[in-house]
Parts: C-alpha cells; sequence; structure tokens
C-alpha cells in the first residue's frame, strides 16, 4: 500500500502528473482488476445470501399459514382501493422531500434508508403521504420481486411513497397490517402473484389493483387469533431477520469497497 502511494503521490510538473513507467501501469491495471473482481465475487455471494433468507422466510411462514382457509380475498379485508403513489421528479435537495425507491420494500423487509428527495411542490391533503404503519406493496418488478411488501415504519418523515408502489389500506376492525403482511409472504399468495403478473417484458411485470384486491386471503381468524400467528411467526423469524439486519449493514461497505480503494490509491488517502 505504501509503494502505491508513493507511485501516484507525484511532484506536480507543468499543472499535470508524470505517469508511471508502461511495466506498473500494467500492474496496476491488474491490480485492480482484481480487486473489481472480488467486489462482483462478494456482491454475487450477497445476492445469493439474499434469495436464501427469502426462501428460507417464505417457507416459514408457509408452514405456519399453509393450514389456514384461503377461501376469501384480500379486499375482504380492505376499508378502501389500493392507490399507486406519486413519482415526483427527485432532484437530491436540501430540504427536500423523502420519496422512497423500490429497494425500501424489496425483500419484505422495510429499508429506512432507501429513499430520494424532491423539491417539488406537494399537497398536504394528497393520498400519497405515509403514516407509520401503512402496508405497501410493489406494483412493477421483476417476476421474482413484483409484489413484495413492507410495513412503512416512519422514518423518514414526512415521506411520500412512488407510482410504482401501491398502498395497502387495511381495515384495522378486520385484519392487522401485520398479519396480511405475513399472508403476502405465504407460499399460495407468491403463487397467485406470479400466475396474474403481466408484462410483456420477461424481466419485468406488473400487478394491477384488481389483481391486488383478488389476493387469497384467510378471512376466517379474527383479530387475537391473527395477532397469536404473528407473535409465533415473529418468534420463529427473528434469526432470520437479525441475519438480514447484519447483511444490510455490510452491503454498503461492500458497495463502496472498489470506489474508496481507487480513492485511496490514487489520491494518497492512507493512514498508514
Amino acid at each position: 500500500q505504501r509503494s502505491r502511494h508513493r507511485i501516484f503521490n507525484f511532484q506536480h510538473s507543468a499543472g499535470h502528473h508524470p505517469l508511471p513507467p508502461l511495466s506498473e501501469q500494467q500492474k496496476i491495471v491488474e491490480w485492480i482488476d482484481a480487486v473489481a473482481t472480488r467486489v462482483e465475487e462478494a456482491k454475487e455471494l450477497r445476492t445469493q445470501s439474499n434469495k436464501a433468507q427469502t426462501a428460507m422466510r417464505s417457507a416459514i411462514i408457509s408452514r405456519v399459514l399453509d393450514g389456514l382457509d384461503f377461501g376469501g380475498n384480500l379486499s375482504d379485508v380492505l376499508d378502501g382501493k389500493p392507490r399507486n403513489g406519486w413519482s415526483a421528479k427527485c432532484d437530491g435537495a436540501d430540504g427536500g422531500v423523502a420519496v422512497l425507491s423500490l429497494a425500501a420494500v424489496t425483500g419484505f423487509n422495510y429499508r429506512p434508508d432507501q429513499f430520494k428527495k424532491t423539491s417539488e411542490p406537494t399537497d398536504s391533503e394528497a393520498h400519497y403521504w405515509l403514516h407509520p404503519g401503512d402496508l405497501l406493496i410493489t406494483r412493477s418488478n421483476t417476476p421474482e420481486l413484483v409484489g413484495h411488501s413492507a410495513i412503512y415504519s416512519g422514518d423518514p418523515s414526512p415521506c411520500i411513497y412512488p407510482d410504482l408502489i401501491m398502498k395497502i389500506p387495511v381495515d384495522p376492525e378486520r385484519c392487522t397490517p401485520q398479519f396480511a403482511h405475513y399472508v403476502l409472504q405465504s407460499r399460495m399468495v407468491r403463487d397467485f402473484i406470479k400466475s396474474n403478473a403481466k408484462g410483456t417484458s420477461p424481466t419485468m411485470k406488473k400487478i394491477s389493483q384488481g389483481t391486488v384486491h383478488q389476493i387469497p386471503f384467510p378471512v376466517n381468524l379474527n383479530l387475537l387469533e391473527q395477532c397469536n400467528l404473528v407473535e409465533t411467526l415473529n418468534a420463529a423469524l427473528s434469526k432470520i431477520d437479525d441475519l438480514t439486519g447484519t447483511s444490510s449493514k455490510v452491503s454498503p461497505e461492500i458497495d463502496n469497497l472498489l470506489p474508496s480503494t481507487l480513492n485511496q490509491f490514487f489520491n494518497g488517502d492512507d493512514d498508514g
């Protein structure tokens, strides 16, 4: 590391830095390629790990819920129609309003750091504002990821959800958002969404509000029975959720590894 630092700690000459010999340049390129390869391998492992975690969650949830009577529809426990949000133009302005991205909901775990900011004018009475406990579902994504859901935690606030996400208005007298969120992860519902998602592109599918209304749902459980199942699932999934949390903390480090390494290499930002 120190030798690389010395290579690029060039003295200013005629307003530019002299380049090292071609042999040194080749070694540098090979080293950078090796780092990039390792980073891509780490990203692929992260992707496979995320898929495995999602599969484990689905298996546990289905094991608990498959014995229920899915004779109803999601519309039976709603007090209104699912609505798309508003995709404001995001310019990252300081003091702008947060707008969630699809990644905030993808994976069935809400990620409060996945948002952009907009400085566009907003309407305080509009439907696109989020409130803690709101149940969200992605309406457009890849065949495997479309229809993923999560519950908005209240962070960031205020916050808008975009057009590619729907808010599901669960009737609190008939269903808890937590129970509905688990049902949306069950094998039966995932199979239903995959078979009903539409789109000419094989890599991008969409679900309509009508499809969301027709999602199979166990409607013969009272709120206490729902809460008991939620507690059972919370306990069973806690270890997987801990693993997911650890993975999400490491994820930005993987993404930033190559840029930070190159910055350290070429700019000499070396503490050693």
